[in-house]
């Protein structure tokens, strides 16, 4: 007898088809409007920490980052956020003469700059509500 493998079917999958019976219930499960409004997050006064917990459901992707205050005079200023992979990095001179380099979480909820921080100002795109490997269902 043939074997039969059954695919699972994704967001990711619905969303690539493209089919009218399904794309609608898939943009609205993954709260597609959210994604597409850049959000600038504040994170006020904090007490000194490396990794600042981006709020929701974190970042799909970070457009910068900005150290506003910190222990360490030289970390003040504009960050790029490479992956989970990268080390982050405060270039020769301070943040404030060149762009230092912060890390984002696998997940997009933290971003980890090299010294603590208390107070940075992070602009992002936010991740989907719900991951595009989950298995689709109607709404």
């Amino acid at each position: 007898m043939p074997t039969t493998t059954t695919v699972v079917e994704t967001l990711k999958n619905v969303l690539n088809e493209a089919n009218p019976n399904k794309i609608s219930d898939a943009l609205a499960k993954i709260d597609l409007g959210t994604m597409f409004t850049a959000v600038e997050y504040d994170t006020g006064t904090i007490t000194g920490v490396a990794g600042v917990t981006i709020p929701g459901n974190g970042a799909l992707l970070v457009q910068s980052a900005r150290v506003v205050t910190s222990g360490t005079g030289a970390s003040v200023g504009t960050y790029l956020a490479g992956d989970s992979a990268v080390t982050p990095l405060l270039p020769p001179g301070g943040a404030s003469t060149a762009v230092g380099i912060a890390a984002l979480s696998v997940d997009g909820k933290t971003i980890t700059f090299p010294n603590t921080v208390t107070r940075a100002v992070i602009r992002y795109v936010p991740n989907t509500v719900v991951a595009l490997t989950e298995k689709f269902a109607s709404v």
